[in-house]
């Protein structure tokens, strides 16, 4: 889908804006596919193989897709497992903010990790610091010094936010935009948070769903085997008057199958 880009994006990604746009919504995608596949193969009455994946894919698919555009680097923050991709000044950071269909704008981030105190180093101020009901008057926005791959990012660089909604039934909604982190994990929108394309189609799997067995498909058990046959013969004359002893297996008969029936 063909869309306008954005001045903030243009700002961020120059004449890639498009291209980026779209491959972090194919990489969404990609990442409800993944993470759907896992649920249908630990067949769990929990979506809790759902969560796993689809924590893991929201950084992993988004990498695939945008690891071929020029300029395109992959940072691994200190002490975290994924890795963030940073692409001309913007460095993409996705997140799940709702199970279900809500206003992003009333979205908060999942946590003040470390992580996430790092990261928005990289985003406006916050307008609001303080708590005016805290008696203390403490700060509620902490803050941390980027630590590992995180100090290398140039100066400039922006963070893009990438919030979507989904459950493991489907991808419902997905937007990106430049945000400070406020109160109470309250983000605070300095840009549109600006919808993404989410393709139908799948471009990537690092799962591949069980294949299932047609369940209306013919078995063969013991019971349904073919039956010997039975050969039966009746002793002589001269073997009962001589009491010979009755015979209670037929001759063997010789196996007509080889080894050339099996590559054949």
């Amino acid at each position: 889908m063909s869309m306008p880009s954005s001045s903030w994006t243009t700002d961020v990604f120059g004449n890639q804006a498009a291209a980026v746009r779209l491959a972090v919504g194919q990489g969404l995608r990609n990442m409800q596919a993944n993470a759907q596949a896992a649920q249908e193969q630990t067949a769990s009455r929990t979506t809790r193989s759902y969560g796993t994946s689809r924590y893991e894919n929201q950084y992993e698919r988004l990498q695939d897709e945008l690891k071929d555009l020029p300029g395109a680097r992959a940072i691994q923050p200190f002490g975290f497992s994924y890795e963030l991709m940073l692409i001309g000044n913007g460095l993409l950071y996705p997140f799940r903010y709702s199970k279900t269909k809500s206003d992003v704008r009333s979205a908060r981030i999942p946590s003040q990790s470390r992580l996430v105190q790092e990261l928005f180093t990289f985003a406006p101020t916050p307008k609001h610091t303080q708590d005016p009901f805290d008696l203390d008057f403490g700060p509620t926005v902490p803050t941390a010094e980027p630590r590992g791959a995180l100090a290398t990012v140039p100066q400039g660089t922006q963070l893009i936010l990438v919030p979507f909604a989904c459950n493991a039934s489907e991808l419902l909604e997905a937007y990106w935009g430049i945000a400070a982190l406020g109160m109470n994990r309250q983000l605070e929108w300095t840009t549109d948070p600006e919808p993404l394309h989410l393709p139908h189609s799948v471009t990537s799997y690092t799962l591949q769903p069980v294949s299932i067995p047609n369940p209306t498909a013919a078995h063969t058990s013991f019971a349904d085997g073919t039956e010997p046959t039975l050969t039966l013969s009746s002793r002589t004359a001269s073997d009962q008057a001589l009491h010979v002893p009755v015979q209670t297996e037929a001759e063997p008969v010789e196996d007509q199958t080889s080894e050339d029936d099996a590559t054949h």
